[in-house]
């Protein structure tokens, strides 16, 4: 597998700086917990340029409206680092927010500088990679994965954003299941999760019949499945995918704050360890 720019962000609860990015995989020693459960959500976050794709949202926003929910895991999707830093370096800016280890993918480089997907977690990670798993030159995708520890086991936490044609979510597909089946014991509990552009369900048929995997969502009413877009959601685009974790409780996060912050809905689930 092809591997991308990685960066990890320290958070802002550490007393050590938090502007020292390592541009590659790592292993970065141990976060252990000692619970069995998480509470996660995934969020499309179209680059901080709301639901009109012409605002600027500050990540100090974001964060205020995530916060609430006390997740433990937050996979972030749309991700901009502009090449001057500063405001426009999103991950560090709403990990700071949270006060939240942070992991960054970039997939998508362009003059004015790059995006990609992010990973939030109270717990430092054990090792992260970024894959590419990108088709074609012009629609650059990836797959961000995190090896964070569950009680005494490891929780692998692949952060995901496919393509926008069935071809390339086919072939996307395939790849994630090659790393996971390279990373993760057959036992592990592993979350999968992020933007994954199958209006059509046809990838949730694979995952679920085929591969094992049990959609979070899969207990919630139809109406609060459609993640985008805001103004009126109509497409289920957003997942959350488990193995080895039961969700207890899952849902569409939703309100006029949210149709606001984003072209997505976020998603949220409480998981349970099995």
């Amino acid at each position: 597998m092809r591997e991308q720019k990685v960066v990890f962000e320290k958070p802002a609860l550490d007393s050590r700086s938090a502007d020292s990015p390592h541009n590659e995989s790592e292993t970065v020693g141990q976060g252990a917990s000692r619970a069995s459960t998480l509470r996660v959500i995934t969020y499309n976050i179209r680059k901080g340029k709301g639901a009109s794709g012409r605002a600027r949202i500050p990540m100090t926003t974001l964060g205020e409206a995530l916060s609430p929910h006390k997740a433990d895991v937050v996979l972030c999707q749309e991700v901009f680092h502009s090449k001057h830093g500063g405001d426009d370096e999103q991950t560090r800016h709403l990990a700071q927010a949270l006060g939240f280890h942070s992991y960054y993918g970039a997939n998508k480089f362009r003059a004015i500088g790059h995006h990609g997907n992010s990973t939030f977690s109270r717990l430092r990670a054990e090792h992260f990679r970024n894959h590419d798993i990108s088709t074609n030159r012009i629609e650059k995708r990836g797959a961000l994965y995190v090896r964070l520890s569950l009680g005494d086991r490891p929780l692998h936490v692949i952060n995901v954003h496919l393509g926008l044609n069935k071809w390339q979510r086919a072939a996307q597909g395939r790849f994630i299941v090659k790393l996971i089946d390279e990373m993760c014991g057959k036992d592990d509990p592993v979350l999968l999760a992020g933007d994954f552009n199958d209006w059509q369900r046809s990838l949730d048929r694979w995952f679920v019949d085929e591969l094992g995997f049990a959609n979070a969502l899969a207990g919630c009413v139809p109406e609060q499945l459609p993640t985008w877009p805001t103004a009126r959601p109509t497409l289920c685009l957003d997942r959350i995918y488990t193995r080895n974790l039961q969700a207890t409780n899952a849902g569409r996060l939703d309100g006029t704050k949210w149709r606001e912050l984003s072209d997505h809905l976020p998603l949220l689930a409480d998981l349970q360890a099995v």
